[in-house]
């Protein structure tokens, strides 16, 4: 009785490995997490409005950057791939070679998003797109592959829906992204070694392990890479204005097209209902600033988010065409005295 169901979990093994004959290398969960993470990480502080002032020159560039980094890093892991299957004299299956070409159409789609969101808007979502892209080219790999991996790749899915539907700030998408790629790819390689298809609860606890770690590393690099409590270190020329309520502030629009356009003179009168302290620089601001006495931040980490529900077209009591913006400038600190 005993070698009967041996026999029948040799026979149930080699049915589950037929089925699943697409293996992930370990070069190239290596290759794919080491990019991405140097590219979800690193993109942000290299592609900056500083230096690319012009936004149809900073999408062309982001458009090259990804271009060479996504493309180079699938040929290399193309070639990586088949001269290791080579050595082991096997040959590559046709399930992965379709798998493959859908992972570089994965890719391509996440690039050309992230550049087409400079002109159409939604970039607060550039990063939960790529956590959900790269969770469905892993779930791809895992329905022919190992079971972990189909389930690494939903969690993967679940955590950029999950952060989109709970609104998480764009730096904690951020960092979470590159966790993704950096830790969870390789992470997922090396869970998925000592896993056997016909046990299912260490499985489980593979899978709550990689999202302990993934989510782990994004909170402290969220942490370690959040504003500072510490007023700023102030160099020459530099120093520190602060803005108290009911200071009235301009918001100037910059607008052109074929159907409208806006004076740079033109200003939309605001006044400030809580405090804010700005570092100026040679008398202008550099980019650095605290809200309502809470942590330091720069312009750049989209702490601030400006969104614009809809514009309403009407007429004015003197029977001129007016244009309704209904929008909100939200961010942490906005309410109360003090953080």
């Amino acid at each position: 009785m005993s070698a009967t169901l041996d026999q029948l979990q040799s026979i149930q093994s080699m049915l589950a490995a037929g089925h699943r004959s697409v293996r992930l290398e370990r070069h190239s969960l290596i290759l794919i997490g080491a990019v991405g993470g140097l590219v979800a990480g690193g993109t942000e502080y290299l592609i900056t409005t500083e230096r690319f002032p012009d936004l149809t020159q900073r999408a062309l560039v982001l458009l090259v950057w990804l271009g060479v980094w996504l493309g180079g890093v699938s040929l290399v892991d193309h070639h990586l791939t088949r001269r290791a299957r080579a050595r082991r004299d096997e040959t590559l299956p046709f399930a992965q070679a379709q798998i493959t070409r859908a992972w570089w159409m994965l890719l391509g789609m996440g690039t050309l998003c992230s550049c087409a969101m400079f002109f159409y808007g939604g970039g607060p979502m550039v990063y939960g797109l790529w956590i959900v892209l790269l969770g469905l080219g892993v779930y791809l790999f895992g329905l022919f592959s190992r079971p972990l991996i189909e389930w690494i790749g939903l969690a993967t899915i679940l955590l950029g829906v999950a952060g989109l539907a709970a609104g998480l700030p764009y730096q904690m998408t951020h960092w979470l992204a590159a966790s993704c790629f950096a830790v969870g790819m390789p992470l997922a390689g090396w869970l998925d070694r000592g896993q056997r298809d016909t046990a299912w609860w260490p499985r489980l606890l593979a899978l709550l392990l990689w999202m302990v770690a993934v989510v782990g590393v994004a909170l402290l690099l969220a942490r370690l890479t959040a504003g500072s409590e510490e007023p700023p270190q102030l160099a020459a020329g530099e120093r520190v204005l602060r803005l108290a309520p009911g200071t009235p502030v301009a918001l100037t629009l910059d607008l052109s097209g074929p159907l409208m356009s806006a004076s740079p003179q033109a200003g939309l009168g605001m006044h400030l209902k809580l405090p804010v302290e700005v570092v100026l620089s040679d008398g202008e601001p550099d980019g650095r600033y605290r809200i309502n006495n809470g942590p330091w931040h720069r312009i750049r980490d989209g702490v601030l988010g400006l969104k614009i529900h809809r514009l309403k077209p009407g007429l004015d009591a003197d029977g001129q065409p007016v244009v309704r913006a209904e929008a909100v400038l939200d961010g942490p600190y906005l309410q109360g005295d003090t953080p």
